[in-house]
């Protein structure tokens, strides 16, 4: 479990730098991101063990992000009772 744990770490650190070099989408040589008129939507999950807090901007995103909480709080239930019965 420690292992998946890390290399998780790693596939993240990986995504993050790869995201880094990429090209944004959209973007033409005259027109800087700051002119582009339009709606900025967002959100983030915080988990707390196995609670989550929810924050989104606007109703689709947050439906989203409550999805994706359920989700990782199903993940975190089964890693923890799995680990319970782990022979060491």
């Amino acid at each position: 479990m420690l292992l998946l744990g890390i290399l998780m770490m790693v596939a993240g650190i990986l995504l993050l730098m790869a995201a880094s070099v990429m090209p944004e989408r959209g973007y033409e040589g005259g027109e800087t991101p700051a002119d582009r008129r339009g709606e900025i939507r967002g959100g983030a999950v915080v988990m707390i063990g196995p609670i989550p807090l929810v924050i989104g901007s606007d109703q689709r995103t947050a439906a989203i992000l409550m999805a994706l909480a359920i989700a990782l709080m199903a993940i975190w239930l089964v890693s923890a009772y799995l680990g319970h019965f782990a022979v060491l």
